[in-house]
């Protein structure tokens, strides 16, 4: 090429340099090189920056082991550093002439060289491009794997999210989000629906971990989908499906307790004309049936009463009359129970990610040998089970563990254990049996306590964390009823105090008024001396079993007088007929 513009500088030459003839400049600022794997197989792979060096002047006062050294690297000793540890032949250098002598000028581009003002890393999204442009350009994904010193995670990952469309990632960008390579290929399954961005988005603005937010989204997509084909199914078969349970209407099980004889089985009940169905907002695929004409079956509803009753002592033979305070309620068990296992499965995944990793981070050692002489619960009862659990393989555990052990470091090892303390903890908070969903519940017996789960959630998180890189994978983001465990605080649901009733809010069906009352077992019609005692009916309870909105009793002593049980119907608690038969009117 000869155009006239363009000049060879005579003080630049591009030179392969044998490394033995390359040192770092005496008076280079950086104490810490920061050489990782990745930074090495990446250079192994091929040189993707040239070196800056100068001769050493001659006058230069050499010392002992300095003798064959002829160029001082100015720029790129983090690259020096790792070609010595690769033991690399030679490397490619610019020479600059220009820089011999000034000495200011070599500091002063240490400074611009390292500066994060002048260097500007790429966004994640930009990554994505890059990842995917070269891959689209020839590049396979071992290639683009060994040049850059990425993981092959991190590959499949940056291709995936390179392929989302312009709109998406503007969404995305909009979010306040620190976003990785990661977290926009979750994106992918998304991509181009505005609706399920905006409740990812709102679940970032929640603060919610991005893997976490869209599995919510997923979850919930599906749940919706599942009540779409349920609700059809019900129209189908005649069902009439309303938002919320009229206000003159009985639940069929509740029915079934008022009137002798009544079968609340939906079908049986399929041809009654008050026949119909609603679903709680929280609980999407359980749909809950009513009858709004009870009079049909036998239910009379009892005349207006202005009668000032005693109110039912707080405590009875049959248990506390209210509950404590403490527990969840309806709305927060469901979604608590859902919660669990959505974080226990991200958290999982998480793990199988971090077991690959050669070296065990500085706690690790600390925890596992604390763990051993305390034995905590999931430990003491699942320890020597691990290796035959499914999670062992799913974590990365050797099939040969004897073999595994030959030439393995005191941090392999570490990890080593910590795999299967890992495992026993996990299974005792998601595997062991149906009762682990309560694991986040103060109040309900679980295999792994809820004290337990916070101790092995805080070394995930508090101790563990920090002492992650976040090049080869992030430090672990907890799901907020794994926050709760962490912070010692009741789980309140996902959204935030001020959200919670605007998502996922209670029913809006009208409840009976504290002074209505139930009819219970009245067979005679004239009020005289048979006349029934008569109940108003409870709230849900917050127990996480099947709760029926009218919980009353199928039938109470036909003398006793009226009984307000306000108290009763707030904690929705059955009253048994022995206390019933104590309580006087006032």
């Amino acid at each position: 090429m000869d155009l006239p513009d363009i000049a060879q500088p005579e003080n630049l030459h591009l030179l392969h340099i044998p490394l033995k003839y390359l040192t770092h400049f005496p008076d280079n600022v950086r104490e810490d090189y920061g050489i990782t794997p990745a930074f090495c197989k990446s250079l192994l792979a091929k040189q993707q920056v040239v070196l800056t060096a100068i001769p050493i002047p001659d006058d230069y006062d050499r010392q002992e082991g300095e003798e064959e050294f002829l160029f001082w690297v100015i720029k790129g000793n983090r690259r020096l550093e790792a070609g010595r540890k690769l033991q690399l032949e030679t490397m490619l250098c610019l020479v600059d002439r220009t820089m011999i002598g000034d000495r200011a000028g070599l500091f002063i581009d240490q400074l611009v060289e390292n500066d994060g003002d002048f260097r500007l890393p790429l966004s994640a999204f930009e990554q994505a491009q890059a990842l995917f442009q070269a891959h689209q350009a020839g590049a396979s994904r071992t290639e683009l794997r060994q040049r850059t010193g990425r993981t092959k995670q991190q590959i499949t990952a940056g291709i995936k999210a390179g392929k989302i469309s312009e709109q998406t990632r503007r969404a995305a960008r909009a979010m306040d989000y620190a976003w990785t390579l990661d977290d926009v290929a979750l994106l992918a399954e998304f991509d181009g629906d505005e609706q399920a961005l905006a409740k990812i988005q709102q679940r970032i603005d929640w603060g919610h971990p991005v893997a976490y937010a869209v599995e919510s989204v997923r979850d919930e997509l599906a749940e919706q989908a599942a009540q779409n084909r349920l609700i059809a199914e019900l129209e189908q078969a005649g069902v009439r499906i309303t938002e919320s349970r009229p206000p003159e209407a009985l639940l069929l099980d509740s029915l079934a307790r008022l009137v002798d004889g009544f079968d609340p089985d939906p079908a049986e009940h399929a041809s009654c004309p008050g026949h119909g169905a609603f679903f709680y907002s929280y609980n999407k695929t359980q749909p809950e049936y009513y009858c709004t004409t009870p009079s049909e079956h036998g239910y009379a509803p009892p005349a207006p009463s202005t009668t000032t009753t005693a109110a039912m002592p707080a405590a009875s033979a049959s248990g506390p009359a209210k509950p404590s305070g403490d527990e969840p309620s309806r709305k927060i068990v469901i979604e608590g129970r859902n919660a669990w296992p959505r974080a226990g499965t991200l958290r999982q995944q998480w793990l199988a990610e971090f077991f690959q990793r050669k070296s065990a981070p500085k706690p690790v050692l600390p925890f596992v040998t604390q763990t051993l002489l305390d034995m905590p619960g999931p430990v003491r009862d699942f320890l020597t089970a691990a290796h035959r659990s499914p999670l062992y393989a799913e974590f990365g555990g050797p099939t040969d563990l004897d073999q595994a052990l030959k030439g393995a470091s005191a941090g392999q090892q570490a990890m080593m254990l910590l795999r299967l303390i890992a495992v026993a903890f996990e299974h005792q908070m998601t595997k062991a049996s149906q009762d682990c969903k309560n694991t986040w519940r103060p109040d309900k017996y679980s295999p792994c306590s809820r004290a337990d789960a916070a101790l092995w959630l805080r070394f995930l998180v508090t101790t563990l964390g920090p002492e992650l890189g976040t090049r080869t994978i992030q430090p672990y983001q907890p799901a907020p009823i794994e926050r709760a465990l962490i912070d010692g605080t009741p789980y309140r649901g996902d959204a935030p105090a001020d959200q919670a009733e605007v998502v996922g809010e209670e029913p809006t069906e009208t409840e009976p008024e504290t002074s209505e009352v139930v009819n219970i077992g009245r067979e005679d019609g004239d009020g005289g001396d048979g006349a029934s005692s008569e109940l108003s009916e409870p709230a849900p309870t917050p127990d996480d079993e099947p709760i029926l909105l009218h919980d009353v009793l199928a039938e109470a002593p036909s003398s006793q007088d009226l009984v307000e049980v306000t108290d009763f119907a707030e904690a929705g608690q059955d009253v048994q007929d022995s206390n019933l038969g104590n309580a006087e009117a006032a």
